[in-house]
């Protein structure tokens, strides 16, 4: 009598192509124990041969910084300080000084020219600058207000006034400066 096998030829088929092949969890586990040494070097030679090196640039820096130190004696070396703070002073005070001169540089960079100023009141403390004058006529006036309008260095201008005299435009403008224009 034949012998029968339990199991049938399907389940053979089955059990048989469920196994993975042997070679390639030892390949992935092979390259990660390289990437993983790989970065233990690195981290080994940061740690202690750059560091050292680090440390040994900076000892050569303050041995050169106290070498310069004692090339330089005491009374020098305070009459630089003085002098060093002197110019820092002098700096700073030239930062903050008002210049009040570039004012009519920016008026004649920012004047039509068919207009012409009568008065110019300038109040520094303000920064506001009002200015009387003549303009060909009401177009010309307009296009004076755009010039001021379009400046970079004004923050606000308003016409105060206005009258036709003659074949002439009498005007007053009142105009507010960026504190920038007065920086020496």
């Amino acid at each position: 009598m034949p012998q029968y096998n339990s199991r049938s030829v399907l389940e053979k088929e089955l059990i048989k192509g469920e196994r993975l092949p042997v070679g390639w969890p030892w390949r992935l586990l092979t390259f990660m124990a390289i990437v993983f040494l790989t970065a233990i070097l690195i981290y080994a030679g940061i740690a202690f041969g750059y560091s050292a090196y680090l440390e040994s640039q900076i000892k050569n820096l303050d041995e050169k910084i106290a070498e310069f130190n004692r090339a330089i004696d005491q009374e020098t070396q305070m009459k630089l300080t003085a002098f060093y703070s002197q110019f820092a002073n002098i700096q700073k005070l030239l930062d903050s000084h008002v210049n009040g001169s570039k004012i009519f540089e920016f008026l004649q960079k920012n004047t039509h020219q068919k207009v012409y100023y009568a008065n110019m009141n300038l109040s520094l403390k303000e920064k506001n600058i009002r200015l009387d004058g003549v303009a060909a006529d009401y177009n010309v006036l307009a296009q004076q207000m755009e010039i001021f309008r379009r400046a970079p260095e004004i923050q606000n201008v308003s016409l105060t006034g206005s009258q036709r005299k003659d074949n002439e435009i009498t005007f007053s403008v009142s105009i507010i400066l960026k504190p920038e224009l007065f920086k020496f």
